[in-house]
């Protein structure tokens, strides 16, 4: 085995056929990076055929004027049940930093620890001891298995779609009664779903905005979107739910004309037979279903005279590779949230995954709280409606390089405190 330098093809290549690759972890993230001006490091193990084995995108950030910290954001990349690759990768790693005046490393690669319910029952303990000792022996420190939210570490617990082996149909079955019926009720109601072009990430940071207004929670600046957009190119998706009064008015008269004949078809055959219990009962669910329409009419017809042919109603943010589709962040109107923008948008990416072959639907991150009180109790009871499991990671493991100094470090960092 040989450690070496990738190159950004080299690293691209193996990233994209790993499971255990995040989207942090793609090729193109390293041009974002060094388009921010971040020192960013692609490094490897090759095998004796020259073939990467191991890879991982590293940053280094200035700490303590002469040092620095190296962070490798949900990686390294490689096979976490190889021991022995393990510690050739981190022991060699440790001398290549040493000659980069490297201070401390943070890793939190993307192994899974254990699986759970969206109700916090655990289902599930992955075979992670072997790793956990093997980082011990390499003299790392595990951060803690934390629940929450933090600005500066990684949210330690997904919730995820398991598409695997499955259709459209069965992952619709496999939903609650409320998910089906809204991802139905979009479909009915004409709903439409397209992606945003480059200029016109607006119409989405429109949306979150008003969103992150609404729920009090703290969303990332313009330029984290715009960035990604820009340089991870057809690695992101940016769909927006709209409503089309051009097809959604004609589908509803249309939908008016035939509840109408049924009403008529009704009273008919109650004039034949006055006491019919089965026609009287049609007559009054084809009246309350003429009403129902007749307010959705009403209401499309002022939509469309105020808004013109089209009604955005909510957008989101997904980033993707070969590995797993993931919804990062998203909003919707509050003024036309009956519309059920978001669920539009969901199925769609939903059957992107189904179509590009992709497993994992990653609904991202929740707090590992699943008491009633927690802060995200309702985006976690709108996950699990979906039949997501939940993900528990690994977390967060620091390796002193230079430990004298980074021992000064620390105790400067409590008195601080």
């Amino acid at each position: 085995m040989k450690f070496t330098n990738l190159t950004q093809e080299e690293f691209g290549a193996f990233a994209d056929k790993s499971e255990y690759s995040h989207f942090t972890q793609m090729a193109v993230n390293y041009d974002l990076k060094v388009s921010e001006g971040t020192e960013t490091h692609l490094v490897g193990v090759k095998d004796a055929q020259g073939e990467v084995i191991a890879a991982g995108l590293f940053t280094a950030v200035p700490v303590l004027k002469k040092f620095k910290y190296f962070y490798s954001n949900r990686g390294p990349i490689m096979d976490y049940e190889n021991t022995a690759l393990i510690q050739f990768f981190f022991e060699q790693l440790k001398t290549y930093l040493k000659g980069n005046q490297a201070l401390f490393l943070r890793i939190d690669p993307y192994v899974p620890y254990q699986r759970w319910n969206h109700d916090g029952e655990l289902e599930e303990t992955y075979a992670t001891k072997t790793l956990f000792e093997t980082f011990k022996s390499l003299g790392f420190t595990h951060q803690g298995f934390t629940k929450g939210f933090d600005p500066v570490h990684q949210i330690r617990w997904h919730s995820v779609l398991n598409l695997k082996d499955k259709d459209d149909k069965q992952v619709l079955k496999d939903m609650d009664s409320l998910r089906k019926r809204n991802i139905k009720k979009v479909l009915k109601n004409g709903v439409k779903v397209r992606f945003l072009k480059e200029d016109e990430l607006h119409l989405f940071r429109q949306f979150m905005r008003d969103t992150s207004g609404k729920k009090e929670f703290l969303d990332r600046d313009d330029k984290f979107y715009s960035d990604r957009l820009k340089y991870f190119k057809d690695r992101v998706l940016v769909p927006l739910a709209y409503i089309d009064f051009t097809t959604y008015i004609p589908e509803l008269e249309s939908e008016h004309q035939s509840v109408s004949n049924d009403i008529e078809k009704a009273k008919q055959e109650i004039e034949k037979k006055p006491d019919n219990k089965k026609w009287q009962n049609k007559l009054q669910d084809a009246k309350k279903q003429l009403v129902s329409i007749e307010e959705k009419l009403e209401e499309a017809k002022q939509l469309h005279q105020a808004h013109g042919d089209t009604l955005p109603i909510a957008a989101s943010f997904f980033l993707i590779n070969p590995y797993e589709v993931v919804y990062l962040a998203g909003g919707s109107s509050n003024e036309f949230r009956h519309f059920a923008g978001s669920y539009a948008i969901q199925w769609k990416m939903i059957n992107y995954a189904l179509e590009h072959g992709i497993d994992r639907y990653n609904f991202y991150g929740i707090s590992g709280d699943f008491s009633e009180t927690a802060e995200d109790a309702g985006v976690i009871k709108f996950k699990k409606g979906f039949n997501a499991d939940v993900i528990e990671y690994i977390g967060d493991f620091v390796l002193p390089i230079n430990k004298p100094i980074y021992k000064l470090y620390e105790a400067a960092k409590k008195i601080k405190k």
